[in-house]
């Protein structure tokens, strides 16, 4: 055998040895399939502060109720220098840290904060006494109009994670002003109590009054609230 067929052929073999671990790779890498094994990785809500993920997380900010992150803080530990929302928690925005994902490199499934492919903000809802109580989960498309026109879709992932049945939802009508995408109206609320967990589901596609040309309305947020007792 040539040396020429031969290198040919040791390309091919690493090639497909990497493909097939790609494949192998449980999609917790984004966001744990199952409900049990964790809200989002690794972070559980009812968690301690001082008992979260010392690694595979970056870009701590205080959070914005869903909006844009605000000023930096140096970690989970830092919560309590956030302001408090008006259900008393303090908001934290954080990022996946790729340099601690080997899969990055590998694939671009595995880049950025995303769930099921889509760009995200995470938050986590922490209480005075150091409790993640809630984790908020917002798309986030920036300017990509793909990703945007997208975001709505990450119902369906949610929906299936948690299962189908059980929800209850509202659809709410256009006001005065609001227009359908691509003849799609969709501004849809929907709730489920899983367990020990209160689930918030907001799907939004529409143009807002003031929106025009490539200028729209397209998210998912998703809000899982630990329970109250009894």
């Amino acid at each position: 055998m040539g040396r020429k067929l031969q290198a040919i052929i040791r390309r091919a073999g690493g090639i497909l040895g990497i493909a097939l671990a790609a494949a192998a790779v449980p999609t917790a890498a984004g966001g744990a399939e199952d409900p049990e094994a964790g809200d989002l990785r690794d972070i559980r809500v009812g968690t301690e502060v001082e008992a979260l993920p010392s690694e595979g997380y970056t870009s701590f900010r205080c959070g914005a109720g869903g909006g844009d992150p605000g000023r930096e803080i140096a970690g989970w530990a830092a919560f309590q220098t956030c302001p408090p929302n008006p259900d008393g928690l303090h908001e934290v925005a954080f990022g996946y840290d790729e340099d601690a994902n080997p899969w990055a490199a590998v694939s671009d499934r595995f880049e950025g904060t995303t769930v099921a492919g889509h760009p995200v903000v995470p938050t986590l809802l922490i209480d005075d006494a150091g409790v993640v109580r809630g984790l908020r989960i917002v798309t986030d498309p920036g300017d990509r109009m793909y990703l945007k026109k997208k975001a709505y879709l990450l119902y369906v992932r949610v929906m299936g994670r948690y299962g189908r049945d059980g929800w209850s939802c509202e659809e709410r009508e256009p006001e005065a002003g609001y227009r359908p995408v691509g003849g799609m109206y969709i501004d849809r609320r929907c709730e489920k109590r899983w367990k020990d967990r209160d689930l918030i589901l907001e799907t939004q596609l529409f143009r807002a009054p003031g929106e025009e040309g490539r200028a729209f309305t397209g998210a998912t947020q998703l809000e899982i609230m630990q329970a109250p007792s009894g």
